[in-house]
């Protein structure tokens, strides 16, 4: 069943969102041949229209990024806490299922959506050779990344990039959960409750952070008095692993709740309009 919904999921969103994007990838285009008849980004002085197009553009391919993201979110909403979730909780699924199947999907596509914003500027700001060398030589950077002082650093960092889009989906799955708890204006209280749900979690981390000031401040402290030697180098990969590996526990910690919460709302407390 969860294939069942995963594939449902994929065939509904996906048309609109590949004619979005395709037409962002045209503006793109569009865009760049503008700016090249301006006289391109790399000229010494660069005219006004050419900037005024430039920022149009990165506007544009942003509006998409962030509009994948809540629509697929708004997609969550619609098909579970609306009048369309009397024909989607009939159906012999689970909350698991039912949040990973619809969850998948959105993962995916806030991936694509990484990829073809990064495609876009590279059309805006690079010419085809200077991608074919950024490509060609992308291999052996990504390779460096695993072979240098700090692994434990660089690990946590791709935990933290993977885990992303997956943190992403379930804040506003729960977003949608908590507003389903009202009895009018559920959309509204959805916007609401993501919008809190952002607020508090900027307020933890600031905590969390204050707490482990006095730790952080002791290894700047120990960076300043080695300074430009191997023990500096090593205080500061210690002091950015620290940073990262708490970011990565709290946004651990919150989405682990966010899915719980989901399911105890599918599970226990659905309220259909």
């Amino acid at each position: 069943m969860l294939r069942k919904i995963f594939k449902y999921e994929w065939k509904t969103i996906s048309p609109l969102l590949l004619g979005v994007h395709g037409i962002g990838l045209a503006v793109a285009v569009i865009c760049r041949i503008g700016i090249n008849l301006m006289g391109g980004v790399r000229s010494a002085d660069i005219s006004i229209m050419t900037a005024l197009l430039l920022m149009a553009a990165i506007m544009a391919i942003g509006c998409i990024v962030f509009y994948t993201y809540f629509y697929t979110g708004y997609r969550f909403y619609k098909s579970v806490f609306t009048q369309q979730g009397y024909l989607t909780n009939t159906l012999p699924v689970t909350a698991d299922q039912m949040i990973w199947g619809k969850g998948l999907t959105a993962i995916i596509w806030i991936v694509i959506d990484c990829l073809w914003a990064l495609a876009a500027l590279f059309i805006l700001v690079l010419s085809p050779g200077e991608a074919a060398e950024i490509f060609q030589e992308l291999p052996k950077a990504i390779g460096s990344l695993f072979h240098n002082e700090a692994p434990v650093f660089t690990w946590l960092m791709v935990i933290s990039v993977i885990l992303a889009p997956f943190c992403m989906v379930i804040q506003i799955y729960a977003a949608a959960a908590i507003g389903n708890l009202f009895t009018g204006h559920k959309l509204l209280a959805t916007i609401g409750s993501y919008i809190g749900i952002s607020f508090i979690q900027q307020i933890l981390g600031l905590v969390i952070l204050a707490f482990s000031a006095p730790h952080m401040a002791q290894l700047n402290y120990q960076i300043e008095q080695a300074g430009n030697n191997a023990y500096a180098q090593i205080y500061a990969i210690d002091a950015m692993t620290r940073y990262v590996g708490l970011g990565l526990a709290f946004s651990t910690l919150c989405a682990v709740g966010f899915y719980f919460l989901s399911r105890y709302v599918l599970n226990h407390k659905l309220n259909l309009e």
